[in-house]
């Protein structure tokens, strides 16, 4: 019916323009006898418009607007032709009227309705869904991992929640420290947050709580009052016990109970630790007895990683795409999309153990470990080419039964020790202050190998895969302390390059060789093709000359019970003596034109991917080192067992280099002295090589 009546409109246009115009009179006089109201002023279409009230000449008729003595009277053409055009506006300006008083509020007003109606129902839906997440969440805060992986639009309304609490507890504490109400209430405050923002990483998934492990080692990145509750994500993630565990624990294996129970014996259903991925058991073998512990993987983990890994891929182009100066680090140029695929590797391989297995037994066999302490032959060899000796009298990590352990399951000998950073429960069971020093030394010179001779290294040492064994006599008294690492499901391989570069950074720190800091970079290829290397020579001499850089002194432990006591004491103190003398009669550049701009210089650099674990185990160990001793930095640790890295005669060969180039150097600064003195400029006499 609309279409019809739309062409009898545009036919009735056609014919009136036609025609001449109405007379004004003949106008005037239908004004004046159909809108008596508005006699003596011109009908256009704007009037026809403002008083039309129907839509039909029917209606019209019916309302006396228009009648058949009105339209009968008017005879002549024209007349007839203004009376169409009149009863045309007339019609339009009905409609108008109707939809702009009449339909446009009503579907105005039913479209709001719609809307507020449908945004109560999702905000009742989302309420609900929030409650009953929370049950779900206080009773197994990993409940929601596999929801969370399959729905990212829920766990970034979660992560959104938890982050805009912890503003508010933040804010809250910041403001009562300020206006200095109560410092006891701050504190409280603080410790809420800490505990309401490990509680929330630990509920978004295992990336998340991966990434709270890292964030508790950093030493000053967080608030003292949230130490305690970051902490317990690396070995107090809650796990499944009874019935629930024994199903684990059977799932794993593809015989299911029965190939369990052929295996093992005087299982516990209770874990005696547990991470982001899975959780520790003791049981024992059936076929020697011996306690072993049992890691079982948490379910779904494969399915959690395809999901959670391909977002975060997504994110990682972005952010080179697009970032620009935010998808740096520090200034340092990289590719994210490539440090990332290299880190989902490494997730990937985490979450297999025989993997993790596979690099137990590297671990074991680099550093010389067997089975319950003992010494095993070390495949990991010095410089020099000769093999390294075997370091179980300082160090200890389980030992891997393979044969049993399975992609889900991983079979381990049985280490007892106390966590490393439980103070408290270290000095209760007599671990002092100095054997806390040779601890935080061990861990130095344990990633001292592993960087340069082993070339490859566990990635993730934070406490809670680093722990304190007691060596007891017959008697029960302790006999010295070990170092013990677990878990080595995130490793990395270095190549020789790499390695080398490494070492002679440590080399050119502890020396403070600018020439040779700078010729490392370059050997390591983390400096970029248009990098301005003398521009590198100054800022690492300005950084050397400021003290940026520096190395500390050793510590010496004059009554210490430890393993120490079976090293040369002559020899260390000598490569101590090295070290100072190197540190006090070496010289620096002096940079004549002012600092270097930090951002320029860091332009310069890379940041290749294996470097970016490298940084990762270093940032985590350094945390742990200052927890056992303040004054712990990797490379004063590290420095007094170059001379087992490099093996004795490569030692010794390198050292005296070294002298005979510092003897050489004090001689050339001498010489231009005396031309200084005397008036001369010294640069024109300096033989050029």
């Amino acid at each position: 019916m609309k279409l019809p009546l739309v062409l009898l409109l545009l036919s009735t246009f056609t014919i009136v323009q036609a025609f001449t115009s109405i007379s004004s009179t003949n106008r005037n006089r239908i004004n004046a006898f159909h809108f008596p109201e508005i006699a003596r002023t011109s009908l256009d279409s704007r009037t026809l418009r403002t008083y039309g009230g129907t839509s039909s000449l029917n209606l019209f008729r019916k309302t006396s607007l228009v009648n058949d003595a009105t339209i009968n009277s008017v005879t002549q053409p024209n007349q007839m032709i203004q009376n169409l055009r009149n009863i045309m506006f007339a019609m339009l300006g009905t409609v108008s009227t109707i939809k702009q008083r009449i339909l446009l509020p009503l579907m105005d007003y039913t479209k709001t309705r719609k809307i507020k109606t449908l945004l109560t129902i999702v905000l009742l839906f989302l309420l609900v869904d929030t409650i009953e997440t929370k049950k779900r969440q206080r009773i197994d805060p990993t409940s929601e991992w596999g929801t969370y992986a399959d729905n990212p639009q829920k766990r970034g309304r979660a992560l959104f929640g938890l982050f805009g609490r912890i503003s508010l507890l933040s804010f809250t504490a910041k403001l009562l420290s300020y206006i200095k109400v109560s410092s006891d209430r701050a504190s409280n405050l603080k410790k809420v947050a800490g505990e309401t923002f490990a509680e929330g990483l630990l509920r978004l998934g295992p990336l998340y709580t991966k990434i709270g492990q890292i964030l508790s080692c950093r030493d000053k990145l967080l608030p003292d009052e949230w130490k305690s509750s970051m902490e317990r994500l690396q070995d107090q993630v809650p796990a499944k016990s009874g019935e629930e565990a024994l199903q684990l624990a059977y799932s794993a294996y593809d015989g299911g109970k029965k190939e369990f129970d052929s295996i093992f014996t005087e299982f516990n259903d209770v874990p005696i630790a547990a991470a982001s991925l899975g959780q520790v058991h003791l049981a024992k073998l059936r076929s020697t007895n011996d306690t072993v512990a049992i890691k079982l993987q948490r379910p779904r983990l494969r399915d959690i990683y395809d999901k959670d890994l391909a977002l975060m891929k997504n994110i990682a182009k972005t952010v080179d795409k697009f970032g620009g100066k935010a998808g740096e680090v520090g200034g340092v140029k990289q590719s994210w999309e490539e440090i990332f695929d290299d880190a989902e590797k490494i997730l990937y391989r985490e979450i297999d153990y025989r993997d993790e297995a596979e690099n137990g037994i590297k671990f074991c066999s680099n550093f010389g470990l067997g089975v319950n302490g003992t010494s095993a032959k070390c495949t990991a060899k010095s410089l020099d080419g000769k093999e390294m000796e075997s370091a179980a009298s300082w160090l200890r990590a389980p030992y891997v039964y393979n044969d049993f352990s399975n992609e889900r399951s991983l079979v381990m000998e049985f280490i007892p020790s106390i966590k490393i950073s439980d103070n408290d429960k270290l000095k209760k069971n007599g671990v002092t202050e100095e054997e806390k020093e040779f601890l935080a030394e061990c861990l130095g010179r344990a990633y001292l190998r592993q960087f340069c001779c082993a070339k490859f290294f566990s990635t993730d040492p934070h406490a809670g895969n680093l722990g304190c064994a007691i060596s007891r006599n017959e008697k029960g008294e302790k006999k010295s302390v070990q170092l013990v690492f677990y878990d080595f499901g995130q490793a990395c391989t270095l190549n020789d390059n790499q390695a080398i570069g490494i070492l002679d950074v440590i080399e050119g720190i502890m020396d403070y060789d600018v020439d040779k800091c700078v010729s490392a970079f370059s050997r390591m290829g983390v400096l970029s093709d248009d990098a301005d290397l003398d521009k590198v020579r100054r800022k690492v001499a300005n950084n050397f000359e400021t003290g940026k850089i520096k190395v500390k002194q050793r510590k010496i432990r004059t009554s210490s019970k430890s393993n120490t006591e079976t090293e040369s004491t002559q020899e260390q103190e000598s490569v101590k003596e090295e070290i100072d003398f190197l540190s006090t009669n070496s010289t620096t550049v002096k940079t004549e034109n002012g600092d270097i701009n930090d951002a320029e210089i860091m332009s310069f650099f890379t940041l290749p991917a294996e470097y970016a674990f490298a940084a990762r185990a270093l940032t985590q160990l350094d945390g742990v080192g200052k927890g056992l001793d303040e004054d712990f930095d990797f490379i004063s640790a590290a420095a007094p067992w170059l001379v087992e890295i490099k093996g004795g005669e490569k030692f010794l060969e390198d050292e005296a280099r070294k002298a005979l180039k510092s003897i050489l150097k004090k001689s050339t600064d001498f010489q231009k002295k005396i031309f200084k003195t005397a008036g001369f400029d010294p640069n024109r006499y300096t033989r050029r090589s």
